[in-house]
């Protein structure tokens, strides 16, 4: 407290005459700080503190945490809201800012991570603590109409009708901590990979690459989220990338390789809630396999 006490000295606040008894302290607190009578630390009207253990994983973040203020925002995008703060209770890095200003535009916002403050109200959402997509079930659903009504891309619904080519994205982790090696260190999706996919889906079939080694895509969240809405079909290796196809268009494919014995189902969870048909795959599955699935699912 001799920070405080000392502070308060010099200000001549009620921080000058601080007690050690907690529940003094306490009072103490809330008399000052409510009354903005240069209180120690940050104040603000609402904090909406979505703290969360995991909070600094991409995963747990875009799927458990973050949609967590989906009850809440179509108040916080009002005209008339007043300034707030989102506590996010671990050090920040760019994604935790390029989802609240990228993807769903909140501009009054300030985002706060570690440290204390004093907040007038408090919202503690606590739906999303677990590690699967089904628990946080409504919050997923209303935060995905949300970002695909703004920044558009289809990603709703699919358009059967269409002539166009179809769109096969892979996602290629050439920039990331885990590649896409297979067991015998392999490099899965490489060059022959993608030769073999389009020659094997024909002319109807666009194969292109989303290469976590992009720099300009990797620091652009909406463009990311666009490039998932525009795909018929997404190919990927177990891991956070495939977290985006909470935007994909619904009737979409997804083949997930499996690429450890205990990879997790979250993503088949995460494509029945978007209603997506989703093929799990073996770790040392070829072209060939990926384009028999996808001609399979595209038929069916």
């Amino acid at each position: 407290l001799k920070p405080f006490i000392e502070a308060g000295k010099k200000n001549n606040s009620a921080f000058a005459n601080l007690t050690e008894t907690p529940h003094i302290l306490r009072e103490e607190m809330l008399q000052s700080c409510s009354r903005n009578q240069s209180c120690p630390f940050p104040t603000y009207n609402l904090v909406i503190d979505v703290s969360q253990v995991y909070c600094g994983g991409f995963f747990h973040w875009s799927i458990e945490i973050w949609p967590r203020i989906a009850p809440f925002l179509d108040a916080l995008l009002a005209h008339d809201m007043p300034d707030f703060a989102i506590r996010i209770g671990c050090e920040m890095k760019d994604f935790h800012r390029w989802f609240f200003y990228d993807l769903v535009r909140l501009k009054k916002v300030e985002i706060i991570w570690l440290g204390t403050v004093f907040a007038k109200e408090v919202i503690v959402p606590t739906e999303g603590f677990a590690h699967s997509p089904l628990l946080s079930y409504w919050n997923l659903v209303s935060i995905r109409r949300h970002v695909v009504q703004r920044i558009g891309g289809g990603g709703i619904g699919s358009d059967e009708h269409s002539e166009q080519k179809k769109i096969v994205m892979v996602i290629v982790r050439d920039g990331s901590r885990r590649g896409d090696n297979g067991r015998c260190d392999d490099y899965i999706f490489d060059e022959r990979f993608f030769q073999q996919l389009s020659t094997g889906l024909g002319s109807g079939y666009n194969v292109t690459a989303f290469r976590s080694s992009d720099v300009a895509m990797s620091e652009c969240l909406e463009c990311q989220a666009r490039a998932f809405m525009a795909a018929d079909v997404i190919v990927g290796s177990h891991g956070a990338g495939l977290s985006h196809i909470m935007f994909s268009k619904r009737g979409g494919i997804v083949l997930e390789r499996m690429a450890g014995d205990n990879d997790s189902g979250i993503y088949s969870e995460l494509s029945f809630l978007v209603g997506i048909k989703y093929f799990p795959m073996k770790d040392d599955a070829g072209a060939l396999a990926y384009r028999d699935i996808i001609l399979f699912a595209d038929r069916y």
